[in-house]
């Protein structure tokens, strides 16, 4: 690379004085601007095809070797790009002069140059939507209360999460035009923005902050809509504030089931539809959804499965007595065994056993007596055996600990287990004293304690032993 000095006495060779002064003017206002060299290349960017050439523009070189055409090139272009970053160099650029490999020549325009830094920035910076610093959501702008919401902001509701941000901010704030604008553009699009992953949270928004006759608007074209947005995955979240908005009116309430009755069937055969009747339990009135246990009760094999189905099942046995859920405790009991193994079946046999009727309570005891080694080294089933040990102590399982399985102790075939020994160690923490016998025993076989403390999962179980 030239050094500075080369440079001005390469320059002062070709330009006249008044592009002298020029070329003197734009390197001190270079100082105060900044662009990484890594932004710009100006041998990859330049394209010789674009440079126009006039009377004006060439100025003949004589006897100037290649390289000094090089360096007045670079120089002169890199004075070219520092002139886009400010209005006051944009004006002058048209006055400067581009060398080529044979001829320096002016350009006609620097837009296409323009376009071709603004296109790589954009490649590594941000993706094309939001390349308008109008439509850039900014922090400072939710801070200040001072934010202005565009045309294309409202229309941009769908898809996009920076959008969504600043318009539920708008609506925190007290602006109430802008909270006017934004109901004006969601209640058109209502039903889609629901339904996106983004927009759904400012429709939630709206039924948190507007008022009484926008909240009764937009949920009267939502209602309609009801199986459809029960069943999205983003929609049902705005269904749960139409419940909470429902919430205060008995004639609202009884119309909001008369519109959701035909699809009760469907909803309780979907994960999504299922938060929508669980949310339904949570905040109405239990005396207002008697109609639908019966419907639950058909359904008890499918709703065990899903994961706000058992939540819907424990929820209606929470809230009604053992006479309206007595039918549903019998399915229960009838595949307790299996649900034991279930991923989400298993929180409904642990309410049973913290909170269930007596009768049912010890049906489910002795099914997990019997079945303990297998249940203990059952991911899900393991759960079920540490909360039988947590309300019901160790005592019923100690003889089985004991007992032989496959030519081995089951507490050191549990122990070594990678679900097992949650087990083992359940016991052993419970401070029973049935525990006693089991240490008694342990005493008789010291190998068997050195060879559980060297594997991978009997380890912590070792610890535990060293301390009782």
């Amino acid at each position: 690379m030239a050094s500075q000095s080369e440079e001005k006495d390469l320059i002062g060779s070709i330009l006249s004085d008044d592009e002298i002064k020029l070329v003197s003017t734009l390197c001190k206002r270079r100082k105060n601007l900044s662009l990484k060299s890594k932004e710009f290349n100006p041998e990859q960017h330049i394209n010789y095809q674009d440079i126009h050439t006039s009377n004006a523009s060439i100025i003949s070189t004589g006897q100037v070797s290649q390289q000094k055409q090089r360096i007045f090139f670079h120089t002169q272009t890199s004075i070219e790009i520092q002139s886009q970053l400010s209005s006051a160099l944009i004006q002058t650029s048209e006055q400067e002069f581009c060398g080529s490999a044979d001829n320096f020549q002016q350009f006609d325009s620097i837009e296409k140059l323009q376009i071709k830094q603004k296109a790589k920035k954009h490649l590594t910076v941000q993706p094309l939507e939001y390349q308008h610093t109008q439509y850039q959501f900014k922090s400072d702008q939710s801070l200040d209360g001072k934010m202005q919401l565009s045309q294309m902001d409202l229309e941009q509701i769908c898809g996009n999460q920076l959008i969504n941000r600043k318009l539920q901010n708008a609506l925190d704030g007290n602006d109430c035009n802008q909270k006017r604008l934004i109901f004006c553009q969601v209640e058109k699009i209502c039903v889609k923005a629901a339904k996106d992953m983004f927009g759904n949270y400012t429709v939630q928004k709206l039924f948190d902050v507007a008022d009484y006759d926008q909240k009764f608007k937009l949920y009267s074209l939502l209602i309609s809509h009801i199986l459809e947005l029960s069943k999205n995955q983003y929609a049902c979240r705005v269904v749960q504030k139409m419940i909470e908005f429902v919430k205060g009116s008995p004639e609202q309430i009884e119309s909001f089931f008369k519109t959701l009755y035909p699809y009760i069937y469907q909803l309780l055969n979907d994960v999504n539809g299922n938060y929508v009747l669980l949310s339904c339990f949570e905040i109405l009135d239990k005396s207002a959804l008697l109609f639908i246990i019966p419907q639950i009760e058909e359904c008890i094999p499918i709703l065990s499965k899903q994961t706000y189905g058992c939540r819907l099942i424990q929820k209606v046995l929470e809230l009604y007595s053992y006479e309206i859920t007595q039918r549903i405790l019998d399915i229960l009991i009838s595949i307790a065994y299996q649900l034991c193994y279930q991923e989400f079946g298993n929180y409904i046999i642990q309410y049973l056993l913290k909170s269930g009727p007596q009768k049912e309570r010890l049906i489910i005891c002795q099914i997990i007596q019997e079945n303990f080694e297998k249940l203990s080294i059952n991911k899900f089933g393991s759960n079920t055996v540490e909360k039988y040990i947590d309300l019901m102590g160790p005592s019923q399982i100690i003889k089985n600990l004991c007992t032989k399985s496959n030519d081995q102790f089951v507490f050191y075939n549990l122990s070594i287990h990678p679900f097992g020994n949650y087990v083992i160690k359940k016991v052993l923490i419970s401070g029973d004293p049935s525990v006693h016998y089991l240490k008694q025993l342990l005493k008789q076989h010291p190998d068997l304690i050195q060879q559980i403390k060297n594997s991978e999962f009997g380890q912590r179980v070792g610890l535990i032993l060293d301390t009782v």
